[in-house]
């Protein structure tokens, strides 16, 4: 009697203990669905999205790249400055009414036509341009020498010396590029020699333990070679451009000097 109470006394108990077991086991185990776990961040994780935040709030730009590049930045910026420049002069000057102005041409023509050598000579030496210098010299030549020098190699060879003479200082300009195209990247290069060295001495010095001790010496060595090589690209592009625009100038002024001497041959031919 005693045992049947204990046991019924017992039996409720055992079973509200095996209903409240699987309650909390499940609160051992993770119950999120597959996917919807959060990812581990590792450190290169981490360390990119440090990158990301640095360059998406801006913190790194354009003056703070070029403290990074150190000393021959300076030398850098001189040339960028000096090749704007540059281009700006040539497109200011390389322009046909600098050489072959049509107002000229016309009024030379007359003159040729009535073989009126003073009248000419006037108009050319007020013509600061390239046709008015040509002329001022090949007019000079023939009424010093006579009508027989129209058809002399020595005729030519003054004009061509006149337009060289007046060019000079444009062939020098556009050289320009030439040697800045050529001195930026051998800056470039010594910024990444001496962005190297300081790396290498930090490197000996310190050991491999702590990487950002050098890290900037890396930045520059690599910032000063890009800025060589943008410097460098726009001039050596603009100096090809330049040249040839120089060279069809010349070219169209030395046809219509002869042109005007082509009118003064038939006007002398004719009397």
């Amino acid at each position: 009697m005693i045992f049947k109470t204990l046991i019924s006394g017992i039996a409720p108990l055992l079973a509200f203990s095996l209903l409240l077991t699987p309650l909390e086991a499940q609160d051992e185990f993770d119950v999120t669905l597959p996917g919807d776990e959060a990812p581990a961040t590792t450190p290169a994780a981490a360390a990119a999205q440090e990158v990301e935040g640095t360059a998406s709030s801006g913190e790194v730009n354009l003056l703070q790249m070029i403290k990074a590049g150190g000393w021959s930045m300076w030398i850098l910026g001189t040339f960028s400055i000096a090749v704007i420049g540059l281009i700006v002069y040539c497109l200011i000057d390389l322009q046909r009414k600098n050489f072959v102005p049509e107002q000229l041409v016309m009024a030379m023509t007359g003159d040729m036509e009535n073989a009126d050598f003073e009248s000419a000579s006037h108009k050319a030496a007020t013509s600061p341009n390239c046709l008015g210098g040509v002329m001022q010299a090949a007019v000079h030549f023939i009424a010093e020498r006579g009508y027989e020098v129209l058809d002399s190699e020595k005729l030519e060879e003054t004009m061509a010396a006149a337009s060289r003479k007046f060019n000079r200082g444009r062939v020098r300009t556009i050289n320009y590029f030439s040697v800045l195209a050529q001195a930026a990247p051998m800056m470039g290069l010594l910024g990444t020699v001496s962005g190297m060295i300081g790396a290498f001495a930090k490197l000996s010095s310190g050991g491999t333990g702590d990487p950002s001790k050098f890290a900037g010496n890396i930045s520059e060595a690599l910032i000063t070679t890009a800025s060589g090589l943008v410097v460098a690209l726009p001039a050596i592009f603009c100096y090809f451009i330049f040249r040839d625009r120089l060279q069809q100038l010349v070219a169209e002024t030395d046809e219509a000097a002869e042109e005007l001497i082509n009118v003064l041959r038939r006007t002398v031919t004719q009397q």
